[in-house]
């Protein structure tokens, strides 16, 4: 997916305005490496949060929204006022409702409440036909 990514990057440079852009890959476990960016005082214009599920069962609910409060908590502690913070979850489990409520309220309780932009989930190319079905979500916004 790396490499993908990068090839894709690369493909793009033709644009100005990618070509104007910088551009990290960094592979590692995010809540370390955004624990390290943090501690170094990097910032980024835009931080984006697609973590693998964190609850594959019901029994798991409470700890993926508690994780995925820490990650926003991280996530916006190295994104610039202004910036954008794209987060996802893929948990089945996870109710959409409480998804973007742990998110808004773990940037808020750091200081940096967000703006929302959008919030999406599936496309309509990949039909939803059961309420476990609805597990994609996405939260676009802007942080204080």
């Amino acid at each position: 997916a790396l490499d993908a990514a990068a090839r894709n990057f690369d493909l793009n440079l033709g644009h100005p305005a990618v070509a104007a852009t910088r551009h990290e890959q960094i592979v590692g476990n995010a809540f370390d490496e955004l624990a390290r960016l943090n501690a170094e005082g990097r910032g980024f214009d835009m931080v984006i949060l697609d973590p693998p599920a964190f609850a594959k069962t019901q029994a798991e609910t409470a700890g993926a929204l508690a994780a995925y409060a820490r990650l926003t908590r991280l996530g916006v502690s190295v994104l610039r006022p202004g910036g954008v913070l794209v987060q996802a979850s893929c948990s089945s489990r996870v109710d959409a409702d409480a998804f973007f409520q742990a998110v808004n309220r773990a940037a808020a309780g750091v200081g940096r409440p967000l703006r929302e932009i959008e919030r999406t989930g599936h496309a309509l190319d990949h039909p939803v036909r059961f309420r476990e079905g609805a597990y994609l979500k996405c939260l676009f916004a802007t942080a204080e």
